[in-house]
């Protein structure tokens, strides 16, 4: 009779980590930790812009991305710190740096090799096209800890 108890106790202790994993997303792939970077450049208006974006991934799941930017002579930068998921080849990052990341509120870039490519609406497409930027894809940099 004891041993059926610790049986069931240890079945329903692996069902219920199995779960919660799935809801946290996949084991992070050895190759997605390191410094992604994205540039772009242009004119607008008759006004000349730049952005940077370095995203560098952790292999415990911590992000940091900092972005600067320069419009016609006026510097920004903006650091973001917070939590990633890796699920189905998707990088899932927390909005609100948050300690879990919700799928329904994460910016969302797609594995492609050694690239992210950022998942964005049309709309923001339509305005990285007019003001002459590229996709968002960011390359890869560095790899972290292999």
């Amino acid at each position: 009779m004891r041993t059926s108890f610790v049986a069931v106790s240890l079945v329903v202790a692996s069902v219920a980590v199995a779960a919660c994993r799935a809801v946290e997303g996949d084991a992070i792939p050895r190759s997605v930790p390191g410094v992604y970077e994205y540039d772009a450049a242009g004119r607008a208006f008759g006004h000349p812009w730049s952005f940077h974006v370095a995203l560098e991934l952790h292999r415990d799941g911590r992000y940091e991305m900092t972005t600067d930017s320069d419009i016609d002579g006026d510097r920004d930068r903006d650091t973001h710190r917070g939590r990633y998921i890796v699920r189905d080849n998707v990088v899932l990052l927390a909005k609100h740096g948050g300690d879990r990341v919700r799928e329904d509120d994460a910016h969302r870039l797609e594995i492609r090799g050694d690239s992210l490519r950022a998942n964005m609406p049309w709309v923001a497409n339509a305005a990285l096209r007019l003001a002459g930027a590229s996709k968002p894809i960011l390359v890869r940099r560095d790899r972290i800890g292999d």
